[in-house]
C-alpha cells in the first residue's frame, strides 16, 4: 500500500491547509472532512481500507482552525466564503473533478459553503456522516440538550475545570458505548481539542443554507448516514431527516442500528461500502444532466 500524497496548500487569505490524498485519481473523487475539533487523522484506519482505495480517490484536509491547518485568531478568517475557497484550493491542488463531499458531523457544513460560493455543479453529491447543514439556529435545532450543556465549557478560556469536563463529555458522546472505546483512541480524539477562541469562531460563523436548499431542489444528490444511538443527534428538537429531506429531490437515508456519532470508527467497513456505492452511482457526474 502506498503512502498518502500530502500537500500543504495556501488558501486565498494565506491560511495554510493540510491535505492528503489516497487511492487512484482515475476513480471517482471524494473529499472527506472531519468534525468540530478534529483532523483528518481520525479517518486514518478507514482510509487505509483496500476496498476504498481500489474504488475511489479520497482526499482529506483539515478544516481551517483545526489539526495541521492554519489557525487564524480573528473572526473574519472564519467567514463562509473562505471555507469555500479552502475547498476550491484543495480541489485545484489535487485536480479533482466534480468530487463528492463527505462530511462527518460539522464537516458537513462545508457543503453549504461550497453551494453558496462556488458554481452550481461543483459537487456531484454530498454525504452526511452524522452531519448537519449549518451552524447557528439550524444546528441548535438538531442537537440534544445533553450535548448543549457541554458547549459553554468548550468555549471557556477561564474555567479550566469546566473546559476539561466539557471536552471529555463531548468526546464520550461521539461513541455509542464510550466505556468500550480503548483509552488510546480517546486520547487521540481528546488531544485534538480546539483552543476555545477558535471553537467559538467555528461554532458561531454565519452560513446561509438557501443555496444548499436550491442545489437540493435542482437535483444535487444527498445521502444521509446516521446511527440510531448518536448522542450528538438523538433527542434533539429536530431530526436530520426532518431538516434535510424536504429540500432534496435526490435523497437517500441509511440508518445504522445501535451506532453512535463516530460512524467511521464504529462501522468502518459499512461506511466504506456506503461511500463506494454512492461514488459509483453519482461520482464525477453532473447531476443536472441526468
Amino acid at each position: 500500500m502506498t503512502s498518502p500524497t500530502v500537500k500543504v496548500v495556501q488558501s486565498t487569505d494565506g491560511t495554510t491547509i493540510f491535505a492528503e490524498a489516497s487511492g487512484d485519481p482515475r476513480n471517482p473523487h471524494i473529499v472527506l472532512l472531519a468534525g468540530l475539533g478534529l483532523s483528518g487523522c481520525v479517518f486514518d484506519d478507514m482510509c487505509a481500507n483496500p476496498a476504498l482505495l481500489s474504488s475511489v480517490y479520497i482526499v482529506r484536509y483539515d478544516v481551517r482552525g483545526h489539526g495541521r491547518s492554519g489557525k487564524p485568531t480573528v473572526a473574519e478568517a472564519y467567514e463562509s466564503k473562505l471555507f469555500a475557497d479552502d475547498f476550491k484550493t484543495v480541489m485545484d491542488a489535487f485536480n479533482l473533478h466534480k468530487p463528492i463531499l463527505a462530511g462527518w458531523s460539522m464537516g458537513s457544513v462545508v457543503a453549504t459553503d461550497v453551494s453558496t460560493h462556488l458554481p452550481l455543479g461543483t459537487l456531484s453529491g454530498v454525504v452526511y456522516l452524522s452531519g448537519m447543514p449549518a451552524t447557528g439556529e439550524v444546528a441548535l435545532s438538531m442537537v440534544p440538550s445533553g450535548l448543549l450543556s457541554a458547549i459553554p465549557g468548550l468555549l471557556s478560556k477561564d474555567d479550566v475545570v469546566a473546559s476539561e469536563a466539557s471536552v471529555v463529555e463531548f468526546t464520550n458522546r461521539l461513541f455509542a458505548h464510550p466505556e468500550a472505546v480503548p483509552y488510546g483512541i480517546k486520547c487521540m480524539y481528546l488531544g485534538q481539542r480546539l483552543h476555545p477562541e477558535i471553537a467559538n469562531f467555528s461554532l458561531s460563523r454565519t452560513v446561509d443554507v438557501e443555496k444548499l436548499w436550491a442545489a437540493g431542489k435542482d437535483g444535487l444528490p444527498l445521502l444521509i448516514v446516521q446511527g440510531t444511538a448518536d448522542a450528538h443527534r438523538a433527542g434533539g428538537p429536530k431530526g436530520v431527516e426532518e431538516v434535510m429531506k424536504p429540500h432534496f429531490k435526490t435523497y437517500e437515508a441509511i440508518w445504522l442500528e445501535g451506532r453512535g456519532h463516530a460512524l467511521h470508527y464504529e462501522s468502518p467497513e459499512e461506511i466504506v461500502d456506503i461511500l463506494v456505492n454512492f461514488a459509483k452511482k453519482v461520482g464525477g457526474k453532473d447531476y443536472r444532466s441526468v
